[in-house]
């Protein structure tokens, strides 16, 4: 991870070096990939959290305890919010047996934090009511100021009229003062501090000059690149230069992700701006990505705040997604009409071939196998328009795969011709009977079905895998994608049931489908009704709550 934020620090540095669009774009995908793969991401955070879970175990003193707890609500923190509100208290139970004050005061500035971050903004100024200022160190001091600031930001925020917004913003402003009393100069606390202060005084130009510096902090001191990046983001954006908001909008998404974060504002603030530019089906991902996060982690203001945009966004995407099914239609007609222009040609072909004695029952057989391929084509098409009515986006493919496919028969009909005018009959007879060609094709079918499946429904292996008895699940071998049995439950859940439809649709025979029905259900702790409505809610019953 830490290579990786390396790497994106030294592609920021070399930014002057690049035209601006062709930066972004490529830190476009960065995210893209990021936001795609963020499982693998929650998985290493996750790893850490049992790590120092393990630990706890083994650990016998109270200040070792403290540590561990301490490190474990910094993991929390961003990620699971009751999880974190656990090791707060657990901070608070261990420090009040400890003889140091400032302890105790430290874990309950963490309780604060939790309650501030879940929207409880009473709460949380209670607990940091209740702490003696005077008693505090200056990291303490740091801690306590910076959580008013955000309790006050956030209240300024959400006010519903614009005197208590007025208010707010000033008490957070006085806090600005405060943090910046405490904090030495060359650290990053203090230029972020600095560098809002001077936002919220409108000095745009002074505080990019700061914030800017805290790059030169990262790289000595590990920090974070989301923080700054934001902070430059908002201070361009208020700017006026939307380009450079989106350039380091990005790249403070690219480190949340990265890291694990599910509470974040980069990511979602990035979706409304390219909303703003007409990519929707960017900001639809990235604002669907925020929700996902921020329930999961139970912040409740992150909640609040994209909820308000994602309504909208997934409209104009269902728009935009309808207006491309349209496209692909008359694009279907345009391939069919193709089709036909192309059976006409061989036709002719088939004629002026016909005084070749020799090669005259070749080339029947030949425009039989062509009419079986081409009637295999309007069958395969007709069962993909049914499936369309479960995922719009799924015609794409299928229309894509047939041009490929009748590009590949265009490429054996002129094959099959040279070797026809060229007299090479032996040649022309073995290509004929040989099932290389359909078999390839059934082959690639698979893989196509099974990546778009798996595109449509990425955690479908592990979903379906949960329906059945631990020592009796199914998983794909090294480089497969989908087993035959996965394949079968696969159509069920696109709402294909009926095995000689499924059948057909694989090139199985009906028994051998039934035979995979009879022999998965088996597995399954479910009855057998339960058991295929719970396949036909996969991807639609949202993850079960940490526990």
């Amino acid at each position: 991870m830490k290579r990786l934020f390396a790497i994106l620090f030294a592609l920021f540095c070399t930014m002057p070096l690049f035209c601006q669009d062709r930066e972004v774009d490529s830190l476009l995908r960065v995210l893209d990939a990021s936001v795609q793969g963020r499982e693998r991401y929650t998985l290493e955070r996750q790893s850490q959290i049992n790590a120092l879970q393990c630990q706890l175990k083994a650990t016998r003193s109270d200040a070792e305890l403290l540590e561990i707890y301490q490190e474990l609500f910094g993991k929390y923190s961003a990620y699971r919010m009751d999880s974190a509100l656990w090791a707060a208290n657990r901070c608070v139970e261990v420090a009040q047996r400890m003889p140091v004050a400032s302890h105790l005061y430290s874990a309950r500035m963490r309780v604060a934090e939790v309650m501030i971050g879940t929207g409880m903004y009473k709460e949380g100024l209670e607990i940091l009511e209740d702490i003696p200022q005077e008693e505090l160190g200056a990291i303490d001091m740091f801690y306590y100021y910076n959580l008013y600031h955000k309790v006050y930001t956030l209240m300024a925020s959400y006010a519903f009229s614009e005197e208590l917004q007025a208010s707010y913003s000033r008490l957070a402003y006085q806090y600005k003062d405060s943090i910046l009393r405490v904090k030495r100069p060359d650290s990053q606390g203090y230029q972020l501090t600095l560098g809002d202060k001077l936002l919220y005084e409108g000095k745009y130009d002074e505080a990019i000059g700061v914030l800017e510096g805290c790059y030169d902090i990262h790289s000595q001191k590990d920090f974070s690149l989301a923080i700054p990046s934001v902070a430059l983001a908002s201070v361009y954006g208020a700017k006026g230069d939307h380009k450079q908001e989106k350039k380091y909008l990005t790249i403070s998404a690219i480190a949340d992700v990265q890291s694990g974060t599910k509470e974040y504002i980069s990511l979602w603030k990035l979706a409304n701006l390219l909303y703003g530019e007409g990519d929707i089906e960017r900001a639809y991902t990235y604002m669907e990505c925020s929700m996902q996060d921020a329930t999961f982690c139970n912040a409740r203001y992150r909640t609040m705040e994209i909820s308000g945009m994602l309504p909208v966004i997934n409209s104009t995407y269902e728009a935009k997604l309808h207006e491309e099914k349209e496209q692909l239609v008359t694009l279907f007609i345009w391939i069919s009409i193709l089709a036909a222009v192309l059976l006409v040609a061989l036709v002719y072909i088939y004629h002026q071939m016909k005084r070749l004695s020799l090669a005259r029952k070749t080339m029947d057989d030949m425009n039989k196998e062509l009419k079986h391929i081409n009637g295999d084509l309007q069958e395969l098409n007709a069962r993909l328009q049914e499936s369309n009515r479960v995922k719009e986006e799924y015609i794409g493919y299928v229309f894509n795969m047939c041009s490929v496919y009748i590009d590949k028969q265009e490429e054996f009909r002129k094959m099959l011709a040279r070797k026809v005018k060229a007299g090479q009959l032996d040649d022309l007879v073995k290509t004929i009977h040989s099932t290389t060609f359909v078999t390839g094709e059934l082959k690639e079918f698979f893989h196509t079905f099974d990546s778009v499946f798996l595109k449509l429904y990425p955690k479908f292996v592990n979903d379906f895998n949960n329906l059945l008895q631990e020592n009796e699940r199914i998983y794909p071998k090294e480089g497969e994608l989908l087993t035959p049995e996965l394949r079968v439950f696969a159509l069920i859940r696109l709402g294909i049931s009926d095995s000689g439809k499924i059948a057909t649709f694989l090139h199985y025979s009906s028994q051998t489908v039934y035979n995979y029905r009879l022999k998965v259900r088996s597995k399954s702790f479910l009855s057998k009704e339960d058991f295929l409505n719970m396949v036909q809610k996969i991807g639609k019953t949202p993850p079960m709550p940490f526990m």
